[in-house]
């Protein structure tokens, strides 16, 4: 007859070990998939305006170069294989990032919307001469953009 002391088994020890780290590993997951992300910086509408003059726009070559670089700077070969046949993974990076990219490019929608009391002015004539009108917008607008 075996003797438990502090009221189980080691085999029963090792269960319950094994559940709560178990339940914890599942606890660190649920807490990274539900962490909040931090905010971000608000641009204002100068700087994009500004900004976007200077933007190039994507490109999968260059996205694809810059990836490959930095394998080469970790260590991770990128040049033909030891055998002398073409490096499938570094040719597969390419074919990736043009994916992406053409489906940011054709697929992607970009949408805001202006909200009421959004600031107008109008100019025109009548037959007094010229006029400029102020106003604001009444209803949120929609609007469109595309990616590029």
């Amino acid at each position: 007859m075996a003797t438990e002391s502090c009221g189980g088994s080691n085999n029963e020890l090792a269960k319950a070990a094994g559940i709560v780290g178990t339940l914890v590993a599942i606890a660190a997951i649920l807490k990274r998939a539900f962490k909040v992300q931090k905010k971000l910086t608000p641009i204002n509408k100068e700087e994009i305006l500004l900004g976007m003059q200077f933007r190039e726009g994507l490109s999968a070559i260059d996205i694809a170069s810059r990836i490959i670089e930095r394998k080469k700077q970790i260590g991770i070969g990128i040049g033909p294989l030891p055998s002398g046949a073409e490096n499938i993974e570094i040719m597969m990076e390419v074919i990736r990032i043009e994916e992406i990219v053409g489906a940011i490019k054709t697929k992607m929608k970009i949408e805001g919307a202006f909200p009421p009391g959004v600031p107008t002015v109008g100019t025109g004539v009548n037959a007094g001469g010229p006029m400029v009108v102020n106003s604001v917008t009444t209803v949120a607008v929609k609007v469109e953009g595309l990616a590029r």
